[in-house]
């Protein structure tokens, strides 16, 4: 039986930050409400494990803090769209119903 060594408290925020990076991507496309929760999920674990060491990450833009402002990002969109739709483009209609 193999006994692995302890995980690194930046590897744990790295693993649980591509998780919630790929929820984030699914509600985007899917759903309306978990996605500001996806997002800010996302984007907190990622800047954490940066904070803890973290430097790398699956996700597709390899950095965690570029991850993190993505997903910021999205959340911004999102909270014009939901709490200020008159300000927002009319073609961000589709996205957010």
């Amino acid at each position: 039986m193999k006994i692995h060594p302890p995980e690194e408290t930046s590897e744990k925020f790295g693993r649980l930050a591509f998780a919630y990076c790929k929820i984030a991507t699914v509600s985007l496309l899917l759903g309306r409400f978990a996605l500001p929760v996806a997002a800010v999920l996302s984007a907190g674990f990622f800047v954490a494990g940066w904070f803890r060491g973290k430097k790398d990450t699956r996700c597709a833009l390899r950095s965690p803090l570029l991850a993190a402002g993505l997903w910021g990002v999205v959340l911004a969109v999102w909270l014009g769209c939901e709490f200020a739709p008159r300000v927002m483009p009319s073609w961000l209609g589709w996205l957010h119903r």
